[in-house]
Parts: structure tokens; sequence; C-alpha cells
């Protein structure tokens, strides 16, 4: 009998480890909000500078898809645009070599504006800060890339999709690998100019910034805190450099939502809804669930590339952003529509309307959040701690019903 209270004992001090050595992360899923109702906001990203007609077909479109749906309150699904406010002018950088850009407010562009706008009245479109443009221009400038120099040249409105894939983040020197930190004073100054002109555009201070591909830094941070931005959106961690093989690099994090950052506050963004790479209304139904069940909004990332291709492509892309919200509103009834600002919002100011208080309900999300956490959960099951938190999560389920 002994024995047995003494592998009791050890069992238990077993599982006390466990907690110690992961309880940044528990009690961080603990701390998070948790949703009264299930959510889901679909963030679109790139759109702005760039192709005219394909991306004020695609806006208009989107604009009629989404009015068609509202929840039980009677709002519309909000979709998030990530803008980009400039490209290269090509012409005037095949001229005389120097940097030039094509800002948003060009004539060029009044019909992408105009369909931004028509979206902003609808109630259907929110928007967000993407960068002034989706590159660093001194780091593209300083490229030797063949395909790089071309672009930069070219006549028409470039699509920064084109561009390689390390030279997209905005804020990393990416011309030579590993990438080069950007001067603080430089990233003020870019920062300060970005967003005096998305006021210009919108008659706003950006409130939202969504970091191009997602490789940003502390510096960045305090400068968008400065200039009024009060939410960033992240995959859940920030990537401060690109690696030698131009990857993403440098990470710090796990981020949780409503954790604050330097003078900001972090939303997570980690579930993908792209049609164009196959994802179907399902891939997104399923998201919601995993989210619904951790009492987390789910916020769908997506991309302008999906919607401006060959035209048979974007009508079924176009058309699948209309199942899913069919779909989504056929199984879960009493799901509730708002932006990403307004919910980052309700996040902080724990708004009793959006944010559970019922200790037994966080108890459940907590637990469900906690399986979550891989490394956690892996060695929650060597050790059996999984089998009690199962066992304590059933009989909260029922108490909750």
């Amino acid at each position: 009998m002994n024995g047995l209270w003494l592998l009791l004992l050890l069992w238990l001090g077993l599982i006390g480890s466990v907690l110690l050595l992961y309880r940044r992360d528990l009690l961080a899923v603990w701390h998070e909000p948790v949703m009264r109702y299930p959510v889901m906001v679909i963030e679109s990203d790139d759109w702005g500078a760039g192709p005219v007609a394909a991306q004020a077909a695609a806006l208009n479109r989107l604009v009629d898809i989404l009015s068609r749906y509202r929840d039980q309150n009677g709002s519309h699904p909000v979709m998030t645009l990530a803008l980009v406010l400039a490209v290269p002018d090509g012409r005037a950088i095949s001229q005389d070599g120097q940097y030039h850009r094509l800002l948003l407010d060009e004539p060029l562009f009044a019909p992408v504006r105009q369909a931004i706008e028509r979206g902003r009245v609808a109630g259907v479109f929110s928007l967000q800060l993407h960068g002034l443009e989706h590159y660093w221009p001194a780091g593209l400038m300083a490229s030797t890339d063949p395909s790089v120099r071309a672009w930069l040249a070219d006549d028409a409105p470039g699509t920064t999709e084109r561009l390689p894939s390390h030279m997209q983040s905005r804020w990393v020197d990416a011309s030579v690998l590993p990438s080069k930190a950007l001067d603080p004073a430089a990233v003020e100054v870019a920062i300060k100019e970005e967003t005096h002109l998305y006021q210009r555009l919108f008659g706003e201070q950006p409130r939202v910034a969504v970091p191009p591909t997602f490789v940003w830094t502390e510096d960045v941070e305090r400068a968008w805190a400065r200039a009024g931005v009060e939410f960033v959106v992240t995959p859940g961690l920030r990537s401060a450099c690109r690696n030698a093989k131009g990857l993403p690099d440098c990470d710090s994090g796990p981020f949780y939502n409503n954790q604050p950052g330097r003078g900001v506050t972090y939303l997570v963004r980690d579930d993908y809804f792209e049609p164009g790479r196959g994802h179907r209304a399902e891939h997104g139904l399923r998201a919601l669930a995993r989210k619904w069940d951790e009492r987390r909004a789910c916020l769908l990332e997506t991309h302008r590339s999906n919607f401006i291709g060959d035209e048979a492509s974007a009508t079924r892309n176009l058309a699948e952003i209309g199942r899913l919200y069919a779909l989504v509103l056929e199984h879960y009834p009493d799901l509730h529509f708002l932006s990403t600002e307004s919910l980052g919002r309700a996040l902080r100011e724990g708004n009793p309307a959006w944010v559970e208080k019922s200790l037994t309900v966080r108890l459940a999300a907590w637990l469900s959040r906690a399986r979550a956490l891989k490394n956690y959960w892996r060695v929650a099951r060597l050790t059996g701690l999984a089998w009690l938190m199962n066992l304590v999560a059933v009989s909260v389920k029922i108490n909750t019903k």
C-alpha cells in the first residue's frame, strides 16, 4: 500500500513539473478572452495599388456576394482589406534609374478606390494597413535579381505576388540574405509616410496593421503605435528577419489574442481560406469549428490573388466565398459578424456582450486550448496528465449543459 502511495506522489510530482514547465503558455491561454458567440472574419491581403480593372471587378463582385448574407442581428459579413498604397512607377524608374512610386490616390486607381468605398459604405469591407508598399523600396532597388529588375521597370502597375517571396517583406532589407535590419529612423519615417497617406485616402488613421509576409520588428510596432495603430494581426508569432534560405526567421512568441505588444495589441490569424489553392467551403467550416471549440474568433487569411486570376478561376473562387458563408450560417445559426478592429476592441475592453465571464465556460475553453498546445499536449499524453484533463473536460461539459 505504501508503494502505491509513493507511486501516486511521484506521478503528482511529475504532473506538477509538467505544469510548471509550460506555465507561461497555460496561463496565457487562460487569460486570453473567451468568446460568447462564434465569430468569423475573412481577412484579405494585398488589395490597393496594382492591377486596376481586375481588382475593381473582383472587389465589386465581393461586395455583391457579401451583401447577400446576414447574421441573426442583421449584420453582413465583414471582409477586411489589408491595403497596399503604392507600386513602382516603372516608366519613371526606367528613365532615370531612381525609385519612383504610383500612389493609390492617382487618377489611374479611381475604379479600385470606388469599389473599396462601395464596400465600406455597404458595411462589408473594413480597411487595414498592409503598407505603403509590399516591399522595402531601397532593398528592391539594390537587388541584382533579373526578375526583380524587370518587375521594377514594368510599365503596368505591378502585382507584388510576382516578386520572390523574401523580397515581399517590407520591414527588412532582403536584397541580400540573411536579411539586414532597417535603421529605426528610416522605419519611423516610412511609417509616418504610409499612415499620413492612409489618412489622406480614407479620412482616418489606420487602427489595424497587417505586416507583409508577417516579418516585422519591435521598432515597427513602436512606430505604428505612435502613429495611432492599435492592433497588429499576427500568425501567433513575430518573424524579425529572413534567413539565408530566404525564409522567415528570428521568431519570437507565441502570441495570443489580446496580448500587449510594443504599444499595440496582438490579434491572432492562423487559419487560411485560399480557394485558389484548393480550399473549399468545408475547409473554412472546419477551421471555424476548431476555433469555436476553443472559444476563439476565427480569422481566415486569404489574398487578392484568388480573385484576380483568369476569369474562370476568379469566378469559381468568388463563388466559394459565398458557399462558405452559406455553410457556416447553416451550421452555426448564432454566428456573429464584425470587423477585426471591432473584435479587438471588444476583447481589449472585456465587453460582456462578446466576452464570456462564466467560470465553467472559461474552464472548458482553457482545456480545449491546452490540447492545441502541441508540445505541451504531447508531454501531457506521455505522463498521463492528458487523461486527467480529459476527465475534467467531460465533467465541465456535463455541468455546462
